[in-house]
């Protein structure tokens, strides 16, 4: 099984129709590290972490190298803002595949929904280096497709096949907007498709000669989901709707261990 854990709700862009979690922080590294515990006796056996912006944890690092001592495959979404030639070695040897998030090449249309000018260029520019130091890193984009910026996905493709082709893109994932919680649900009206919007990109992308693989995802993608949110709670989303799984992680990992006759001190 896998899961995806938005591991903080903090982010350092501002994607207007983003749908992290506001009201909850992250745990500690002990905390989180007992999370990986539970997940282990859950049988997870893939962890993608996602936020907000999972490097801006700082002790990301911790958490790829104890996952994968149990066998559990990493794997990272990021802005890739905070992703430099310096702290590659950092994260790359703990990781199966590095996901980034790019909604457009154009710096007017970045700056104006809150990614900021320089995002696409700093992607592009780090690629070369993530090729040469660690090729069997699988690099994949998502997109969110939405009402704001529907003419980007043209020019997105064709940027993606003349730019980030070259260095082993795999798949790009185009993603229905989803008005599930945060700035996303608040602004709905702003960024939401039509069903016909929505199959008009459906249709664009299903047959399209591509160097990359093309899915393009819509909302109920979601529910296929386990989601741990940043203060540690197990969810999945059935209908729109949000349900808790598991409270509390951490709490959870400790209870099943004094069941066992292990302890936490």
């Amino acid at each position: 099984m896998k899961v995806c854990w938005n591991l903080t709700n903090l982010c350092n862009e501002n994607c207007f129709y983003c749908f992290r979690e506001l009201h909850e922080s992250a745990r500690s590294i002990d905390d989180n590290l007992v999370i990986i515990d539970a997940l282990k006796d859950l049988s997870i056996t893939s962890i993608t972490y996602a936020g907000g912006e999972p490097l801006i944890y700082p002790e990301l690092e911790k958490l790829l190298i104890y996952a994968s001592s149990l066998g559990i495959k990493n794997n990272i979404i990021t802005n890739g803002r905070n992703l430099t030639l310096d702290n590659l070695d950092l994260y790359l040897p703990h990781i199966e595949k590095l996901t980034f998030s790019v909604d457009s090449p154009n710096d007017y249309v970045n700056g104006r929904i809150g990614r900021g000018l320089d995002h696409y260029r700093h992607i592009r520019a780090i690629l070369p280096e993530i090729k040469k130091r660690y090729p069997s890193v699988i690099i994949e984009i998502n997109s969110v497709a939405n009402k704001e910026h529907l003419g980007e996905l043209e020019f997105m493709f064709e940027s993606l096949c003349s730019e980030i082709a070259i260095y082993g893109l795999k798949k790009w994932k185009i993603s229905r907007f989803c008005p599930l919680r945060g700035y996303a649900l608040e602004r709905k009206d702003r960024f939401i498709l039509s069903d016909e919007e929505f199959s008009e990109i459906e249709k664009m992308h299903s047959d399209i000669p591509s160097p990359f693989s093309i899915s393009v995802r819509n909302t109920d993608s979601i529910e296929e989901n386990l989601i741990i949110s940043p203060n540690g709670k197990l969810k999945k989303t059935t209908n729109g709707e949000e349900e808790v799984l598991i409270d509390d992680l951490v709490q959870f990992s400790k209870e099943k261990a004094l069941k066992i006759g292990g302890f936490y001190v």
